[in-house]
């Protein structure tokens, strides 16, 4: 090379190395330029999530709080309606069975109208009560029965005492007015949702229909007949015939379960009398207690 591009050479380099100096701050300029309008966008972007996440914890709080404060104000709204609920049920209560006591003393004074002392409703009561079980029933239906049966003769309340009391055979007209009283004792017990009262009804309306359909008022026959009437015709009658009545003596316990027995699948309910003696000797046993006691 000779001395003239050397030095024109060196002088290119010390032109150019000033430029690419330059060049290069700028670029670098512009690198960190763009790098910190990065880092500005993200820090945006973070502190947006960051302001989101701040909202929504603050929401989240808020809806805690207004949550607890609701849920405060359900339970007491929930102690407040079951006290109400209590108060009320008792009320019920104590004007269900006010109700029940007066219906009870009205069917002790039928049981007086027609010359008893008033223990046959008590005795057929509990008979009724023994049968069901027997026949399966649980202890709710068995003690619902118990206090509806001891009304199914409600209506004699409506008969004449020279019907109820008449010693002699009843007359065609005497025997008619007679066979009103089941439709008399369910109007009286009729219209209540008391499911005792709604029991009664039906026993005092079907308590003298017959198996085989040869019953009064409507004839009914088979299961057409409530069970609890089918149940209480049967307690009725053992303890019925077993008693002295004004218009004859009592029978013997062999007499009354033999007319039991032939009257099995006519009178009565062949499944009933199964069930009756199967617990026929706990029946006279409860009798006698019964008529010790009273």
């Amino acid at each position: 090379m000779s001395v003239q591009n050397y030095i024109s050479n060196e002088k290119d380099s010390l032109v150019v190395q000033p430029i690419l100096t330059k060049n290069k701050g700028i670029l670098l300029e512009a690198l960190v330029k763009q790098e910190n309008i990065k880092l500005q966008a993200q820090l945006f972007l973070y502190a947006e999530d960051m302001q989101k996440l701040l909202v929504a914890r603050d929401v989240a709080v808020k809806n805690e709080k207004e949550k607890n404060a609701s849920y405060k104000q359900l339970e007491k709204f929930t102690l407040d309606f079951m006290i109400l609920m209590k108060q009320k049920e008792k009320s019920h209560k104590a004007l269900e069975l006010s109700h029940l006591d007066s219906l009870k003393r009205l069917a002790s004074a039928a049981e007086f109208k027609d010359d008893d002392t008033g223990t046959h409703i008590i005795r057929m009561s509990r008979f009724a009560s023994i049968i069901a079980r027997a026949y399966g029933k649980n202890k709710n239906y068995c003690k619902l029965l118990e206090q509806a049966s001891p009304m199914h003769d409600i209506g004699k309340i409506g008969i004449a005492d020279d019907i109820l009391k008449k010693k002699g055979k009843l007359t065609a007209d005497e025997w008619e007015c007679m066979r009103k009283h089941p439709e008399y004792g369910a109007d009286i017990l009729s219209g209540s949702d008391v499911p005792v009262l709604k029991m009664a009804e039906e026993v005092a309306l079907a308590h003298h229909e017959k198996f085989d359909g040869s019953g009064y008022p409507s004839n009914l026959k088979g299961e057409e007949i409530p069970l609890s009437a089918r149940i209480v015709a049967l307690a009725d009658f053992f303890d019925a015939v077993t008693m002295d009545r004004c218009y004859r003596p009592a029978f013997s316990d062999e007499k009354a379960l033999a007319m039991v027995k032939e009257n099995n699948g006519s009178h009565f309910d062949p499944d009933v009398v199964k069930a009756f003696l199967s617990v026929s000797d706990e029946i006279i046993n409860e009798r006698d207690r019964i008529n010790m006691e009273n």
